[in-house]
C-alpha cells in the first residue's frame, strides 16, 4: 500500500491500545502510535515496531511504553509492523540511555542511534546491496524474497522504500530482517565503507610438494643443510594431520627457534607460500588455554584489599605503578565474577592499541571472550549484542560497549580509567564512557574496579573523599626497578653545542649503546608529520588552512601539507606567496622528522614509526607491534599510541624529546595529561629483566612536572594540582559545561550568540563566562564561540543551569536567520 493511503487507526474504547515509542534521530519526546488488534500479542516492552513518521518515512523504532491512555496524541497512527519476537534492548538499557540524554543535555533518540548496531534502526531510506553469498539455487525462500534478491541482481542497490515498491505491500521490514539474518543482504554503507574481513597470515605447501609422500621426500631433501627449515618443515606437517588451516604464528609456536627469517627462506626456495585466510571477527579462540600464574603477594594482597572495599563501596580505584601487575589483579577478580555466574564488562580506552592486553587475555578465558569495537561489521556487531543478551561472559570493547544489552552483570573494570579517549567529543551525545559504566553498574547492582598507573584528578578525589575505595600497587611485580629517568636541559646542550639535531649527544650515545646492547628503543614525540609549520622567515608568513585556523602540517612521504583537523592538503609552494622569497623554512619537529633525522646517526638500526599515519588499519598496527615484539624492529617512533597497554620486555631506553610540548596547551588539564603521558611512556621501559632509562629532553627542567615524574612522585603532583585548581575554581571542586556555537557566517555567529546570552545570562549569572574564541577558532568551515559555565557541585543548581541552556538553544535556533547555527551543549567536556 503506498505511503498516501495508510490509514489512521481508530480503535474502540473497549479496545484501545497504544504504544510509545523511541526512533532513532534527534527528537526529544517519544512518540504515541496504535496497535492493530492482530499485533496486540506481538506487542512488548523492547521489540522494534515499523512505523511512519513524517509524511513519507518508515523507520523501525523501540517500543518502551504500551498503556491505553491517549491523552499524548489525540489521533494516532498504527504501527505496521512487529519485527521481532524477542526484546532487542532491556528496561535496564533503556533507564540507562534516558540518564545518558538527562545528564548529557542530548534527545534519547541521539542516544539511542548511537547504542544501535546499524542493521537494528532500518529506515526507508536504508540501502541494500547483494550479497555475494546468495546462490540463485538457494533453497528454503519465499517467492517475496526471491523477488527482492533476483531485483538485486539487476540493481546497484534498493532502498526499503524501493522494496515496498516492487512488492506492492505496505510492510517490508520483517522480510527485510530475516534476509539480513540469512546474510543475504547488507547495508551499502556496511559493505562500502566500514566492512573490511578479518584475514590471519597463513602458509600452505606449494601445489609441486603436495599429494603424496615422495613428494614431501624431495622437499625435506633440499632443506636438509638447515636445522631449522628442517624442523619447520617437520612441524608444519605435524601441524597439517591436526588442523585444516596453518597460520604463521602456530608454527612460530611449535618450535622455539623459528622465525619469519627461516619461513621466509624455506618460502624463497619454493616450498611454502603465504596466503590470507579470511575468518569471523568473533570466531571461538582457537589456541591452547594456559594456567593463570601464581599471584604475587603484593598481588594477593591488593586482591583482598579490592575485596573488602567492595563491601562498603560500589566503585574501587586501583592506583598500581607501571609493571605492577594490575592485569593479573583483574583477571582473578573476572575469574570470582565468573563462577558466580555474572558477567564482565571490560573497558578499554581503544580496542585498537589494546591487541596485546586481549591476546593475553584471550589465552586465559578462550572463548568466553567476546569483543565489541568499531571494525565489526554491522551483521558481526548485531552477533556481539544477541551474544551479550544471551549471558555471555565476559566482553571487551570500548566505550559504546556500555550500551549492550547485559543480563547479569557483575563487574565493570575499565582499564587505564584516565584516558581521554573515553570521553565522547562528536556527535551527540558526548559522554564519558567511565562515568556512563559507572551509572551502567549501579543500574545492575554491580561493581566498578577503576584501574590506572596515572589517576584522573577526579577520580583520586572521590577516592580522597571517601566516595570511591582506593587500592594501591606501589611496586613493580617481581620486585623490578622503576626505570631511572634522566633531564637533559636543551638549553644548556644548545648552548654548549651538545645538540645533534633533535637529539642531545647524552641521548645519542645512550641511543647508541643500548643498540650495541642489542635492547630496543622508544622515542616519544606527540606531534605526527615532518614539522608542524611551514613559514617565511623574512615577512612571518606561513600556511594555513583554508578551512580551519590552524598551520597546515608538512608530511615529507607525501610532500604534502595536511590540516590535522579537518584533512585538507596543498603542495608545498616553491617561494613564499607574500614576499616571493625562495626557500621557505620548517620550524618544529613531528615523528616523521625524527624517523628521518634519526636514521642518520644509527644507519645499520631498524626503525619503524607508530602514528596515525602508519597505522590506518588494525592490521597493519598489529604487524607493527608484532614486529617489535619479535625484536625485528630496534626502534619505534611514536605519538601517545606507544603509551597504550603495550608490554615489550626488551625495550631499554625511552626518549621523550620534547616535554614542554605537553604542557603548552590552554587547558587547566595540561599538566595533568603532560604527567600522565610522560609516566605511561617512561613505564615501557625496562619491564622484564632490568632497569630501563628514560631520557627527558627539555628547555624547563625544573617545571614541577618534570620533577613530580622523576621522584615517580603521584602524591605531591596531586596536591599541587588540586591546590591550583581549587585556587581558580576548576573540577574536581566545580563542575564545567561548555556551549559552543558554530556557523559558517562570523556576523551570524556574533548575534547569535548575543541572543544566546541574552537569554541565559541573567538567569545564570556569574556562573557563566563568554562568549570567547576557542584555541582554535574555525574549524571545517565554521566558526565558533564557546561559554564556560562553572558550577558548584550540587545536584539542584546543575540540573537547573542545564535546563536553562537547553531552553537558550531552543530560543536561539529558533529565531529568524538562526535555524542553521549550530549548538552543541558538552557537560564535563576536556
Amino acid at each position: 500500500m503506498p505511503n498516501s493511503q495508510i490509514q489512521h487507526y481508530h480503535p474502540t474504547l473497549s479496545t484501545m491500545l497504544y504504544v510509545e515509542v523511541v526512533i532513532p534521530l534527534a527528537i526529544p519526546k517519544l512518540y504515541t502510535y496504535a496497535v492493530p488488534e492482530e499485533m496486540v500479542n506481538a506487542v512488548q516492552f523492547g521489540v522494534r515496531a515499523e512505523v511512519q513518521f513524517g509524511k513519507n518515512k518508515l523507520y523501525a523504532a523501540i517500543i518502551v511504553n504500551i498503556h491505553r491512555n491517549t491523552s499524548n496524541s489525540s489521533n494516532p497512527k498504527p504501527i505496521l509492523s512487529i519485527l521481532d519476537d524477542e526484546p532487542v534492548i532491556t528496561p535496564i538499557q533503556f533507564k540507562l540511555c534516558q540518564w545518558i540524554a538527562n545528564y548529557y543535555c542530548c534527545t534519547i533518540g541521539e542516544v539511542m542511534n548511537a547504542a544501535l548496531p546499524s542493521n537494528l534502526k532500518l529506515t526507508s531510506e536504508t540501502q541494500f546491496i547483494l550479497s555475494p553469498l546468495y546462490d540463485e539455487t538457494e533453497k528454503g525462500l519465499s517467492e517475496k524474497e526471491i523477488i527482492v534478491l533476483e531485483a538485486l541482481r539487476h540493481r546497484t542497490f534498493l532502498s526499503i522504500a524501493d522494496i515496498r515498491d516492487l512488492l506492492e505491500v505496505k510492510t517490508v521490514y520483517p522480510l527485510v530482517k530475516g534476509l539480513l539474518e540469512k546474510r543475504l543482504l547488507y547495508l551499502k554503507e556496511d559493505l562500502q565503507q566500514k566492512y573490511q574481513p578479518k584475514k590471519v597470515a597463513c602458509i600452505r605447501l606449494q601445489s609441486a610438494y603436495e599429494g603424496d609422500e615422495s613428494k614431501l621426500q624431495v622437499a625435506f631433501e633440499l632443506l636438509q643443510r638447515s636445522t631449522k627449515q628442517t624442523m619447520a618443515l617437520l612441524a608444519y606437517v605435524q601441524l597439517a594431520r591436526e588442523q585444516p588451516i596453518i597460520r604463521k604464528q602456530d608454527l612460530y609456536n611449535a618450535g622455539q627457534k623459528l622465525d619469519s627469517n627461516v619461513l621466509n627462506a624455506i618460502v624463497e626456495k619454493g616450498i611454502f607460500e603465504y596466503y590470507e585466510q579470511e575468518v569471523s571477527r568473533i570466531s571461538g579462540y582457537e589456541d591452547d588455554l594456559i594456567e593463570t600464574p601464581q599471584l604475587s603477594e603484593d598481588q594477593t594482597k591488593a586482591v583482598a584489599a579490592i575485596e573488602q572495599q567492595f563491601q562498603s563501596k560500589e566503585v574501587v580505584l586501583l592506583h598500581g605503578v607501571t609493571g605492577s601487575g594490575k592485569t593479573r589483579v583483574f583477571v582473578e577478580l573476572m575469574q570470582e565474577m565468573l563462577a558466580q555466574g555474572k558477567q564482565v564488562l571490560y573497558l578499554l580506552p581503544e580496542i585498537a592499541l589494546t591487541t596485546q592486553l586481549i591476546q593475553r587475555l584471550q589465552r586465559i578465558f578462550g572463548d568466553q571472550i567476546v569483543v565489541y569495537h568499531s571494525r565489526l561489521n554491522d551483521n558481526e556487531r548485531v552477533e556481539v549484542w544477541k551474544k551479550v543478551a544471551q549471558g555471555h561472559a565476559i566482553t571487551m570493547g570500548a566505550r559504546s560497549s556500555v550500551f549492550l544489552p547485559f543480563q547479569q552483570l557483575g563487574m565493570v573494570i575499565v582499564d587505564e580509567e584516565h584516558d581521554s579517549s573515553f570521553k565522547q567529543q562528536d556527535p551527540n551525545p558526548r559522554y564519558q564512557g567511565r562515568d556512563v559504566a559507572i551509572y551502567l553498574s549501579k543500574l545492575h547492582q554491580a561493581k566498578v574496579l577503576l584501574g590506572t598507573a596515572t589517576p584522573s584528578v577526579e577520580s583520586y578525589q572521590n577516592a580522597i573523599w571517601g566516595k570511591y575505595g582506593l587500592v594501591e600497587m606501589k611496586t613493580r611485580f617481581g620486585g623490578l626497578e622503576l626505570p631511572a629517568s634522566i633531564v637533559i636541559d636543551l638549553a644548556i646542550a644548545t648552548k654548549q653545542q651538545k645538540m645533534n639535531s633533535l637529539f642531545s649527544s647524552d641521548l645519542i650515545h645512550a641511543l647508541q649503546a643500548a643498540i650495541e646492547r642489542k635492547e630496543q628503543i622508544i622515542l616519544f614525540q606527540n606531534r605526527r608529520g615532518y614539522a608542524p609549520v611551514l613559514h617565511c622567515e623574512t615577512c612571518g608568513w606561513h600556511q594555513e588552512c583554508v578551512h580551519c585556523d590552524v598551520s597546515l602540517t608538512y608530511h615529507k612521504f607525501q610532500d604534502r601539507l595536511r590540516c590535522h583537523y579537518c584533512g585538507f592538503n596543498a603542495p608545498v609552494p616553491e617561494a613564499c606567496p607574500a614576499c616571493g622569497l625562495v626557500g621557505l623554512s620548517l620550524k618544529g619537529f613531528g615523528t616523521e622528522k625524527i624517523e628521518d633525522e634519526i636514521k642518520i646517526f644509527l644507519p645499520e638500526a631498524r626503525i619503524a614509526r607508530m602514528d596515525l599515519d602508519t597505522v590506518q588499519s588494525k592490521r597493519v598496527l598489529n604487524d607493527l607491534i608484532n614486529d617489535f615484539e619479535e625484536r625485528r624492529i630496534d626502534i619505534l617512533v611514536g605519538t601517545q599510541m606507544v603509551t597504550k597497554g603495550l608490554d615489550f620486555e626488551n625495550v631499554g631506553i625511552v626518549g621523550v624529546l620534547n616535554a614542554d610540548s605537553l604542557f603548552q596547551f590552554p587547558d587547566f588539564r595540561a599538566s595533568e595529561r603532560g604527567f600522565q603521558l610522560i609516566t605511561q611512556v617512561s613505564g615501557r621501559a625496562g619491564r622484564k629483566h632490568k632497569q630501563g632509562k628514560v631520557y627527558i629532553q627539555t628547555y624547563t627542567p625544573q617545571h614541577p612536572v618534570i620533577q613530580e615524574v622523576l621522584d615517580n612522585d603521584f602524591q605531591s603532583f596531586f596536591t599541587r594540582e588540586t591546590a591550583e585548581r581549587k585556587q581558580f575554581g576548576y573540577p574536581p571542586y566545580v563542575r564545567l559545561i561548555r556551549v559552543t556555537l558554530k556557523h559558517k557566517r562570523p556576523e551570524v555567529l556574533n548575534h547569535a550568540s548575543r541572543t544566546f546570552e541574552n537569554f541565559v545570562k541573567p538567569k545564570l549569572g556569574e556562573w557563566i563566562i563568554g562568549p570567547a574564541i576557542p584555541y582554535v577558532g574555525r574549524v571545517r568551515g565554521y566558526y565558533l564561540l564557546d561559554f564556560l559555565i562553572k558550577l558548584e557541585r550540587e545536584p539542584q543548581k546543575i540540573t537547573y543551569a542545564k535546563k536553562v541552556l537547553l531552553e537558550g538553544m531552543q530560543f536561539t535556533q529558533t529565531q529568524e536567520g538562526f535555524s542553521g547555527v549550530r549548538v552543541h551543549i558538552d557537560v564535563d567536556p576536556y
